[in-house]
Formats: structure tokens, sequence, C-alpha cells
């Protein structure tokens, strides 16, 4: 579902009108340092044969004991259109099941009379600063799935049901990820607007930020993630 001509404008809107932000946009970047400082994140890098859970298949390909997530496999481009290396190259590429990745979702909420957008302090071993400011759901199907065995993907349900959880769709349509190392993954991108009266409980790492703040975020130093960049892409 695109939004129309008409959504589009009022969004952009937003962008100018006279706002009562939830936080100014100084304690939102404060809130941020003190998650990323008080995160105590450690990546270690290890060889590929001692990561637990993936096995290298007869085939050649590396992939999730579970048959889920997404594997590694070797693609040969035999011609390519106008590139540096013009007769082709080889190289690994990451391949999700289906070519599915998941759902990137976006809630929004009038608060003090003013439009806010959900967003998640979120972290990713890939990240640069390992967390950075991401949409309210960002998760694959498998991880909907949960087939890492672990919990439930915090507010899915306004994404899966948006009318039982009186929301309204702004925005619903696939769109296309880095097709550099991702062979044709796309994801699932949801704007909706929560038009109910009763409060939405966030833990810590979730704020309610405006339009106008997501947006003057995302000249900061790789604090917004691509996705979250992607579903304001088009106001």
């Amino acid at each position: 579902m695109k939004p129309s001509q008409k959504e589009i404008l009022k969004l952009r809107k937003e962008l100018s009108a006279k706002q009562n932000p939830k936080h100014s946009t100084t304690e939102i970047k404060k809130w941020y340092k003190q998650i990323v400082k008080k995160s105590k994140v450690k990546i270690k890098i290890i060889p590929l044969d001692k990561c637990k859970n993936w096995k290298l298949n007869n085939n050649g390909k590396i992939s999730h004991t579970s048959g889920s997530f997404y594997k590694v496999e070797g693609v040969r481009v035999l011609r390519s259109f106008n590139r540096e290396i013009n007769y082709g190259w080889d190289q690994p590429m990451f391949t999700e099941p289906g070519f599915d990745g998941g759902i990137l979702g976006l809630l929004k909420k009038k608060i003090n009379n003013t439009p806010h957008y959900l967003i998640n302090a979120k972290f990713e071993p890939g990240n640069y600063n390992f967390i950075q400011l991401s949409p309210t759901v960002q998760a694959t199907f498998s991880n909907i799935r949960k087939a890492h065995g672990g919990k439930n993907v915090k507010f899915l349900n306004f994404f899966k049901s948006p009318l039982k959880n009186k929301c309204k769709i702004i925005f619903k349509q696939w769109v296309s990820e880095e097709g550099g190392r991702l062979r044709n993954k796309r994801n699932l991108g949801i704007v909706l607007e929560h038009v109910g009266n009763n409060n939405i409980n966030i833990e810590f790492d979730y704020k309610w930020l405006t339009l106008k703040q997501i947006k003057e975020l995302i000249l900061e130093n790789a604090m917004i993630n691509p996705h979250l960049r992607s579903l304001v892409s088009f106001i």
C-alpha cells in the first residue's frame, strides 16, 4: 500500500509545523550515548568453523542448523553491466530463505498533540558503535518464528494485526536491500499510526521522536540505522 500524494504532503508538513516533542533532541542524544556506554557489548572474531549452530554443507554453503536465517553461498557473475570489472567476478553472498528478510515497522502516535514515532536503540554485531536507532520493529521472519529460541519480538502484534490494535496503515510495501552482499533480499516496510486513546508502554531502550528529530539525527555520525532511514525516505 503506497501512501497517497495527499498523505505524503500531510506527513511532510510535520517537518515545519509547530511541535511539542516529548523529549528534546539534546535529551535524545544524551539518552543514546548513555545506552551505548552502558551496553558493555564485546565482539570477538572467531573462525567460521567455530560458530555454534552453523555448518558448512556438502554443497559448499554455510547455513544454520535450523534451516532458518540466511545461508552463505558462492555467486559467479559472468557478465556485469558497466562495472569496473566488466568480465565478471566470484564472491560469497548472503541469501535469506525465500529471499524475504523480515518486517521493518515504524509506529506513529500523537503525543502532546504532536505526531511521534517509536524508535528502538538496537544492537547488531556489525553496527558501527554497536547500537543504532532503528524502527519500532526490525526483525527477520526467522526471528519472528523464534528459530533462535529467544523472546517474542516487541510490538510485533501492531504490525501483524493493525486494525485489531487500533492502527491505521500509512505505508506497507516491500523495500529492497543492499545488493552487493545480499542476494535478492527484500523487507516488508510498514508505517502505522496508532489512533487509539490508550497509552503504549515502552521500555528504557525505546523513545518517541518526532519526524523532524529523526531527520535531524540522520545527520549525526552513524546514529540512525539504514532501515529507519529507509522508512522515512519517502517523506
